[in-house]
């Protein structure tokens, strides 16, 4: 039986079939809509002067946060004379996201974002956000990718990512990119591997894991005072930062932890007192409705950056998410709790390597969870943490911001 015939039996027959038309026409409208706002944006802004000393930067959650913030932020500390313009969104507004009051904000894909971006000597992107918001970049503009991860544990090529516009998008900001950010040789052969072939890697480290290292120390004590001072933390209070990833299947049981139990486990193994911060991807809003009525368990999905809240983490906790990477230069206790294993590989995403090769012990259970953490061993993640470092070939040091603001001043002539 076609669907046709399912719905005239069911006397639906003429609503699907206007809703068919409806789906299509507004698609026309969309494309035609793009097509007008693409050739409007090339005659208006394109033929303009470019401002020599004009930075556009955009985020793919449009917060003051990841790569682009760290370069921001030294170039701020070294008071060059460079217009930061910085791709906002509106719902960052409405959450009280702020912006230090020397950089211009923009809201995304906004007529002031086409003028500003037409006419800045250099972007800086973590995604492949430009090409959504079908800019083109001019000959004499350089695009610079920071990328928002590090390792790249999960695959995200072609021929594995479900997300065919992404992938589309991908390929279309790789063709315009100059520079990409590395910080291993792993990296450098999975970025040209993928959609960045032509790119010339920028073999820094990355600018937001400055922070994670000694030598920032001073910067980051000042940032573990005030994120415990915002979650009303005292200085002996010890904290379990569980963020997972975003799934493709939305489905909310992954997501659940026993913070009872792991508590538990956790004052058992290493004494004190402690508090479990929870952090969802920013794609998937819907589970920000957690239950916080326990003290000990507090919400900071909408802390703006992740890397600010990994200072102040003692143990760090995620499923698949690239942030425990970058985590991982703390050298301070990380887990991995991956109770849909299997079928996060067969539904969402393969992986780079096995799991089993970093330091960070897996568990798929709740039970094995806690008794990873009353059993967490320092000598063997230490060791583990070496041989996982050398087979990356790592060569993060905590002056990626430093070296690339160097960079952008042989750019731009300063």
């Amino acid at each position: 039986m076609s669907e046709l015939g399912r719905y005239a039996s069911e006397g639906k027959f003429f609503r699907t079939i206007w809703k068919l038309f409806k789906k299509k026409i507004d698609w026309c409208w969309r494309m035609a809509d793009r097509l007008v706002g693409n050739c409007y944006n090339k005659v208006k802004f394109y033929n303009k002067p470019i401002d020599p000393y004009k930075i556009t930067m955009v985020t793919s959650r449009g917060t003051y946060n990841c790569n682009p913030r760290a370069v921001a932020d030294e170039i701020r500390k070294r008071k060059l004379p460079y217009k930061i313009i910085w791709v906002n969104r509106e719902e960052n507004v409405r959450q009280g996201e702020t912006y230090p009051s020397n950089i211009k904000t923009v809201f995304r894909d906004s007529y002031e974002f086409h003028q500003e971006a037409a006419t800045s000597k250099v972007w800086i992107d973590n995604s492949v956000t430009f090409s959504y918001m079908f800019a083109k970049k001019r000959k004499e503009q350089v695009l610079i990718e920071t990328w928002h991860g590090t390792f790249g544990l999960k695959k995200f090529d072609a021929s594995i990512n479900n997300n065919k516009y992404w992938v589309k998008k991908a390929y279309e900001e790789g063709k315009q990119t100059d520079f990409i950010l590395t910080n291993c040789k792993f990296e450098e052969e999975l970025f040209h591997s993928t959609f960045w072939p032509n790119a010339e890697c920028l073999k820094y480290g990355h600018p937001r894991n400055d922070l994670l290292f000694e030598n920032k120390r001073e910067t980051a004590e000042k940032v573990i005072k005030k994120i415990r001072k915002i979650y009303h933390l005292s200085e002996d209070t010890k904290v379990l930062l569980y963020a997972p990833t975003y799934r493709d299947d939305k489905n909310a049981p992954n997501y659940e932890f026993n913070y009872e139990e792991v508590l538990e486990a956790l004052e058992d193994r290493f004494g004190g007192n402690w508090v479990i911060m929870v952090r969802y991807h920013f794609m998937d809003r819907k589970l920000k409705t957690l239950d916080v009525s326990n003290p000990k368990i507090i919400n900071v999905t909408n802390y703006s950056d992740i890397q600010d809240l990994m200072l102040v983490t003692d143990i760090g906790v995620t499923d698949y998410s690239s942030w425990i990477y970058d985590y991982f230069f703390t050298k301070k206790p990380g887990l991995l709790y991956t109770p849909d294993l299997q079928a996060y590989v067969e539904k969402d995403r393969e992986f780079l390597f096995p799991l089993e090769d970093t330091p960070f012990p897996i568990a798929e259970t709740m039970d094995e969870f806690c008794e990873n953490i009353r059993s967490f061993d320092e000598k063997k993640y230490a060791d583990d943490y070496k041989s996982f470092s050398e087979q990356m070939d790592c060569y993060e040091d905590g002056h990626a911001a430093e070296r690339l603001v160097d960079k952008l001043e042989e750019i731009m002539g300063r």
